[in-house]
């Protein structure tokens, strides 16, 4: 039955496979695939290991401060709610920049946030900078480097994820003990100064975030000279006598910013692939989204120079112009009328009310039980380690036609918030750990399989908008999630509180999506009784 729900997406990939040319086509399922599988890796080993080591910063900021849990929480509130409500703004540069060029910039406001937190007078101001800043740089590494990686696979994309993202288990692993040890040799400022260096290794990550193709047709630096010196317009013979503009989608061709087009007068629909094909040069993939509705012919000449838009349009209207609709295509109603869509938000809302909790507070939890600070570093390193096992294997296992990621997705939910709940009742060090363990595992099965069940729902062609559109919603909950663990903990005088509250939202966030399952499988009877 699972096999059956993926049957649209796969043939939707392999339509658009079958209009990639054939040096394009290799890269699929492997080839420059894997470098961009690995820059992905990097980029989560480097942000993620230094966001969800906080707690290790936040006991420390406690002490400097003096301010209450609650207040200093909202730090880390911010910085993962900035960097899922950045997901729309994201997506929209990435549609328009590039997946290289966004992750890259934000390479350097996130390492820029992180060093000036390093000299903050005052908590307001880490609110800011550690928070708002940083997190916005986070959120500019996080969605693109994860939607570079599914675009160059199909058939192993839960594979390829799963590894892409893991690399925030192997960085939690590393950097929670490391984070520690910096803290007792240079303080926290010194720690977060070296964490600012450290972000800056994620430049060389985007640069491998080429668009599909481009790595076998033209280098970059010739490709952004042929297109600003060499014009390129089709003739147009249509009843309506409009123009048919094709903007490029930034996650296939990030140097490239738009091209018009009219239809010649024999014409053939390529499914939203078109090539254009130039003397004895390879033929370049231009995807412009849904274009699928307009007839375009193959091959195009190249004509005398002339402007690039519009000649009836000036170049800062036509770019306002093309601003305008990306955002129009973000909010696009459609995407909305999807229920299953909707309840996948509403799930997300609940799971980050529950899920960065643990991340923020179980440091500090574990040495009011009387364990030391180093020690407790270890739990989030176990959390780390397990994570990326759970994300590598439940990626490799949910690529099986007999496994329904979904049914997955939504028990692994289910477990995790469970044992959250439980948490604070295991006094003794060594049960932490178990804790530990089974969350790290369970909350790596649902990161590792939320891009891709979101493909199967509203497919790759929405991906990176829907997936903006998910982080947006998360974000929202983030804002809400620690710091009223935070008030929990400041009104009851412990931890049993807060983490029956984290429990219970992961676990709603998992029984949210039974509904989705059951559509699912009611789905193939309508389609069978029509």
């Amino acid at each position: 039955m699972s096999s059956n729900k993926r049957t649209p997406a796969v043939d939707q990939d392999a339509d658009q496979d079958d209009d990639l040319p054939r040096s394009a086509a290799r890269d699929i399922d492997g080839g420059w695939g894997w470098m961009v599988c690995v820059g992905c890796f990097v980029c989560h080993v480097i942000t993620d290991g230094i966001f969800y080591s906080f707690g290790m910063i936040f006991v420390e900021l406690l002490n400097t401060f003096e301010e209450s849990k609650g207040d200093t929480s909202v730090i880390g509130s911010l910085s993962t709610g900035m960097c899922f409500l950045s997901g729309p703004i994201v997506s929209i540069l990435a549609n328009r920049f590039g997946c290289r060029a966004v992750t890259i910039c934000g390479a350097f406001v996130a390492s820029t946030g992180l060093f000036v937190s390093a000299f903050a007078p005052n908590i307001q101001f880490l609110y800011f900078s550690l928070g708002i800043l940083t997190g916005f740089g986070y959120g500019m590494i996080y969605l693109p480097s994860i939607v570079s990686v599914t675009v160059y696979f199909r058939k192993k994309r839960s594979l390829a994820t799963g590894i892409g993202v893991s690399g925030s288990g192997i960085g939690t692993f590393i950097m929670s003990p490391l984070t520690s040890v910096l803290v007792q040799q240079y303080a926290w400022h010194g720690a977060l100064i070296v964490q600012s260096g450290l972000l800056l290794n994620c430049v060389a990550c985007g640069l491998l975030f080429l668009p599909l193709g481009q790595q076998h047709t033209l280098r970059i630096e010739e490709s952004r000279t042929k297109y600003d010196e060499t014009h390129i317009s089709l003739s147009k013979e249509s009843e309506s006598g409009g123009v048919i503009e094709n903007g490029l989608n930034g996650i296939l061709e990030n140097d490239i910013n738009s091209l018009q087009t009219t239809t010649s007068k024999n014409t053939t629909k390529s499914n939203g692939q078109h090539y254009i094909d130039s003397e004895n040069e390879l033929s370049i993939p231009l995807t412009s989204g849904d274009t699928s509705d307009y007839d375009i012919d193959k091959t195009h000449e190249v004509s005398s120079p002339t402007p690039l838009l519009s000649s009836s349009i000036s170049g800062s209207n036509e770019s306002n112009r093309l601003c305008a609709a990306k955002i129009r295509e973000l909010f696009d109603y459609e995407m909305f009328k999807s229920v299953k869509f909707l309840l996948f938000l509403v799930s997300l809302f609940f799971y980050g009310l529950g899920y960065y909790v643990p991340y923020m507070y179980l440091p500090d939890m574990a040495m009011r039980m009387g364990i030391s600070e180093f020690r407790s570093s270890w739990l989030l390193s176990a959390v780390g380690i397990t994570n990326t096992v759970g994300r590598v294997v439940f990626g490799y296992i949910s690529d099986r036609k007999s496994v329904n990621r979904l049914l997955l997705y939504n028990v692994s939910l289910i477990i995790c918030g469970i044992f959250t709940a439980v948490a604070p009742l295991m006094g003794a060090y060594w049960s932490l750990m178990v804790y530990s363990a089974m969350f790290g595992v369970f909350s790596g099965v649902t990161i590792s399989l939320t891009s891709v069940i979101l493909a199967d729902i509203v497919g790759i062609d929405k991906l990176s908008n829907a997936f903006g559109m998910c982080n947006f919603v998360g974000g929202v909950s983030v804002f809400a999630g620690p710091p009223v663990a935070g008030r929990l903990f400041d009104i009851s005088g412990g931890y049993l509180m807060c983490y029956i509250y984290a429990g219970i939202s992961i676990v709603l966030s998992g029984a949210i999506l039974f509904i989705v399952l059951y559509m699912e499988r009611k789905e193939p009877k309508k389609l069978n009784t029509e």
